[in-house]
């Protein structure tokens, strides 16, 4: 005789379904949402002359780093976004086709566009549901530090 009584059976079963339909619609329309990422440790001065194009809002710089390069956006006078320039669908190097007031990526491979101000989510018309992967930065008023945690 089974002891289990039929509520908990079935909420077990919706609860198994519900976590199986969440993990295959989360993978993304082409079956996949990995993207990689690397070494994103490092330090700047972005208001560096070394760094111009982030030395004012709106600004955009790409850095060596992580599995396929960061590229590091200043969203306002202390506010920095540092994202994987790795396409979140077919790894492809992601490159900016926008600037001021409106830094959008795009991979050269599937096309897809992805918004910096919006933490990195794709844009209507992309071939991903997935957002870029987006770095910790903390910037303390002169250094701007950028991690992987």
């Amino acid at each position: 005789m089974n002891n289990r009584h039929p509520i908990a059976f079935g909420l077990s079963a919706c609860l198994a379904a519900l976590l199986a339909i969440t993990f295959l619609a989360g993978c993304g329309k082409e079956g996949r949402c990995h993207v990689p990422i690397g070494d994103a440790n490092c330090q700047i001065d972005p208001n560096s002359p070394l760094y111009s194009g982030i030395n004012n809002c709106d600004g955009y710089e790409y850095l060596v780093g992580g599995a396929n390069g960061l590229v590091v956006v200043r969203v306002s006078f202390n506010e920095f976004a540092c994202y994987e320039r790795s396409c979140p669908l077919d790894t492809g190097r992601l490159e900016m086709v926008s600037g001021y007031g409106n830094i959008v990526l795009e991979c050269p491979k599937c096309h897809s566009q992805f918004n910096t101000f919006a933490d990195g989510c794709p844009l209507e018309g992309s071939r991903t549901p997935c957002y870029l992967y987006k770095y910790s930065t903390y910037y303390d008023g002169h250094t701007l530090y950028i991690s992987n945690y």
